[in-house]
């Protein structure tokens, strides 16, 4: 009997809300799975002009940013733009360069005015390479989460998102808060 009331208590542990997605699903989201990258980071893979990548969330980054390592492979043949300096942790003045056009997938997810954003994350893979960890392809930022209304699951390592032209009438759930895009990296 004690077995069965523990096994019930960590499944509850575990237990999607109640509903959750369900609600989010009839307000037009889709449920992209998340990883853990490492023992901090969730990562999820997407698709920019066709081509997949491993990136990790990062609520606190002003814009998603591809490593400019990885530039040939996700700039589709296309030339990009200068996009000025950015700043972020790790990193401040960094040239970063753009290519508006480009089309994003995460899952069912699909945005295809989304501008990719080139920037150099050596920095970022060297602390992964450091701790033994896997270099990843970019960075997910606030851009992406806003536009797409982002929730985000940490129990279950989901991440929710709304196509943009997905209704967003008076009756479809909306997070009570967005990140920040304050920053930019």
């Amino acid at each position: 009997m004690l077995a069965a009331a523990l096994a019930c208590l960590a499944l509850a542990a575990h237990a999607q809300p109640a509903g959750l997605d369900a609600t989010l699903r009839a307000g037009g989201y889709v449920a992209v799975p998340m990883t853990r990258h490492g023992d901090a980071h969730l990562a999820i893979e997407l698709h920019v002009n066709g081509v997949r990548g491993r990136f990790i969330v990062d609520t606190g980054a002003g814009r998603t940013v591809i490593d400019r390592a990885a530039q040939s492979r996700f700039a589709d043949g296309r030339d990009v733009v200068a996009g000025g300096v950015a700043t972020g942790a790790g990193g401040s003045g960094l040239a970063i360069a753009a290519l508006p056009g480009s089309r994003l997938r995460i899952g069912a997810y699909r945005d295809d005015a989304f501008t990719a954003h080139f920037l150099a994350l050596d920095h970022v893979n060297a602390a992964f390479s450091q701790r033994g960890e896997a270099a990843v392809d970019g960075v997910v930022g606030a851009d992406v989460l806003v536009r797409g209304a982002a929730v985000i699951d940490y129990p279950n390592l989901r991440l929710y998102l709304r196509n943009p032209d997905a209704g967003r009438g008076a009756g479809s759930p909306s997070p009570t808060s967005s990140p920040s895009s304050s920053g930019q990296r």
